[in-house]
């Protein structure tokens, strides 16, 4: 073929790095649980609070489950339910899930991590916090 040069490109990945940024700026954990179902609701499945670079995160594990329920919100609690915590609705009641924790929550104040039914103001699951040792 005429005014065509064939040529071969190779890829060289360093351990460490993809495009610039550094293994460095990988998330951090700051804190996991496990659910368990309330109010008569079954729930299983892990969950993580990550720091990713100046971004909070909730992970909701690929194992997570949560029998049906109206109005499932995300909230926190310490030693039970806070009110006025919710900041997220729950997407599916299934699978991996991630949502941005809000800047202006201060998750160092709590030790829960709560599926809430606002409709009915009752509890559908929580999970105590760990921070990784």
């Amino acid at each position: 073929m005429r005014g065509w040069t064939a040529f071969a490109a190779v890829l060289i990945l360093v351990p460490g790095t993809i495009t610039g940024v550094s293994a460095a700026s990988a998330q951090e954990v700051l804190a996991s649980g496990t659910f368990t179902g309330r109010g008569g609701h079954r729930s299983t499945g892990g969950v993580e609070i990550v720091r990713d670079g100046d971004t909070v995160k909730v992970l909701i594990k690929s194992n997570f489950f949560l029998q049906p329920a109206p109005a499932a919100r995300l909230a926190w609690g310490k030693d039970g339910y806070k009110a006025g915590t919710i900041f997220a609705t729950l997407r599916k009641f299934r699978g991996e899930q991630e949502y941005v924790v809000p800047a202006t929550v201060a998750i160092d104040q709590f030790n829960e991590f709560w599926i809430w039914c606002e409709k009915f103001n009752s509890p559908l699951a929580v999970a105590k916090l760990k921070s990784p040792q």
